[in-house]
């Protein structure tokens, strides 16, 4: 930060009020000046950009003895226009040029990943214009790691990721249950249950998540995870009026279940983005509920480029990982050892089965874009034997195998469509000899390794689509003998 034109942006969960804290401690010793913004989720609306770098100026001019002449006339000449008119951020960007050159001056922005997404752009486009301007300006910026690359492409600077160790969780707990609102609800015996059995319930869960065969396993970026869930189970206690009612809260807690509230809270962030930003995250959040197996990250993000009813599959429709994390807020991180993703906790997965009115009509859509992907130009132009390279599509093995048990649990008119589509031309399709790689062993069945046959009529019959089957045994050419 002493270098000329300093930025440092820190990501993941870290202990910004610290950095801020020393940051205000030099100043008082040394000639410098701090100028602090915090974004909040729930304000994000009234924190604009010209409202955020207003509020960077007026701090930094109340530690002024007097009020430069520029900056005074500016004001006054806004003031005489017809009603006042507020400033531009660009008149405000100005005024920081006109600031002692010589002042050394800190700008700390906290938690700028709650910014409204369009508005981030505008924001670091403004700081940008003030460090150049200001040669003597250092920032420093806290944000969740999704973040990290448009920071480094607008405003270049140092990135650095924290991760908390094991102690700093009890040291996160005491520091928020400091900051309580109400103290008068807390007594000393339930902050010590708090700080003693969050940390402990935590660790046992993600002992227990990291078995063989578990959905949840434990992965690098664990830490992260835990110290996520540890903020929304104090935030849940701490939202609760009474101490009878904390103290039934933590137990709660304890037996797998209060987390309800938290996650609907971070349910209503991500619905509160953009519309293709939310679209996205709840399709995801999903996929990875209902499927039938954990999705690797190729398949999860092929088939949330599929649109239903489609015949191309467009592979640039697909969206990043980086973008997918960014817009579930939490929820969802990546096991680094499988390469799959995953919720950050069982209770999440209990909590979303529980509220199917999320969800609408799950199974019905994951069977329409299976069947969707696998009628597409691009799975019928592969052949069906010997079993394709597939790369360039890793969301058809996963189709083969479970379309079936999607459309049995719900099915519509048009997926029965879908289904004849693909069923009628199954002896010469990809997809048959991919289920049967599936479901048996072809050194004990070679005789079998032919997709001749195995008809669509067997493929409606392992599945046990009954409507299915109905339509084709009508049919003249369909021997079911």
């Amino acid at each position: 930060m002493g270098n000329k034109g300093g930025r440092l942006l820190l990501t993941g969960h870290n202990g910004s009020s610290v950095v801020v804290d020393y940051l205000c401690e030099q100043a008082i010793e040394q000639d410098m000046v701090v100028a602090c913004f915090y974004y909040d989720f729930a304000s994000r609306k009234e924190q604009s950009p010209t409202n955020m770098v207003g509020s960077l100026l007026k701090q930094l001019l109340s530690g002024l003895e007097a009020i430069p002449g520029e900056i005074g006339r500016k004001f006054r000449g806004q003031k005489k226009l017809l009603g006042g008119r507020r400033l531009q951020l660009s008149d405000i960007v100005k005024m920081f040029a006109t600031l002692s050159p010589t002042q050394r001056t800190f700008i700390c922005v906290d938690a700028l990943d709650e910014c409204i997404p369009k508005d981030q752009l505008e924001v670091l486009g403004a700081l940008g214009q003030i460090l150049q301007r200001s040669p003597n300006t250092r920032t420093f910026m806290t944000g969740r790691p999704h973040i990290m690359g448009l920071v480094e492409r607008e405003l270049g600077g140092i990135s650095i990721s924290i991760k908390p160790r094991d102690g700093d969780i009890v040291t996160y707990l005491r520091a928020r249950l400091r900051k309580d609102t109400t103290p008068e609800v807390m007594d000393r015996g339930l902050e010590d249950d708090i700080v003693r059995s969050i940390p402990e319930e935590i660790s046992e869960s993600y002992v227990a998540s990291g078995g063989p065969g578990s959905r949840y396993k434990s992965c690098a970026d664990m830490c992260e995870c835990r110290f996520l869930l540890v903020s929304l189970k104090v935030e849940a206690i701490l939202r609760e009026t009474t101490i009878h009612r904390r103290r039934n809260r933590l137990h709660a807690m304890e037996d797998g279940l209060g987390l309800g509230a938290a996650y609907e809270a971070t349910l209503e962030r991500i619905r509160a983005q953009e519309v293709e930003k939310a679209r996205l995250a709840m399709t995801a959040l999903m996929w990875i509920c209902y499927s039938e197996r954990p999705l690797r990250v190729d398949e999860l993000c092929h088939a949330l480029a599929i649109e239903i009813g489609s015949t191309h599959f467009s592979s640039d429709n697909v969206p990043a990982a980086e973008t997918l994390l960014a817009c579930c807020q939490g929820l969802v991180t990546i096991d680094k050892e499988a390469m799959a993703f995953r919720l950050i906790h069982h209770t999440l997965g209990e909590y979303l089965s529980a509220h199917r009115n999320l969800f609408r009509r799950a199974h019905l859509q994951m069977a329409e874009t299976c069947l969707t992907y696998l009628n597409s130009d691009q799975a019928k132009a592969l052949p069906a034997k010997p079993q394709p390279d597939l790369s360039s599509m890793p969301f058809l093995g996963y189709c083969s195998r479970y379309w079936g048990t999607h459309t049995k649990r719900e099915i519509s008119y048009h997926g029965i469509l879908l289904a004849m589509e693909l069923l009628d031309g199954y002896e010469s399709h990809v997809a048959g000899n991919s289920l049967f790689e599936q479901i048996l062993d072809l050194e004990d069945f070679p005789e079998i390794n032919a997709p001749s046959r195995f008809s669509g009529l067997h493929c409606a019959s392992f599945f046990g689509i009954v409507g299915a089957m109905t339509i084709l045994l009508k049919r003249s050419d369909c021997d079911a003998n």
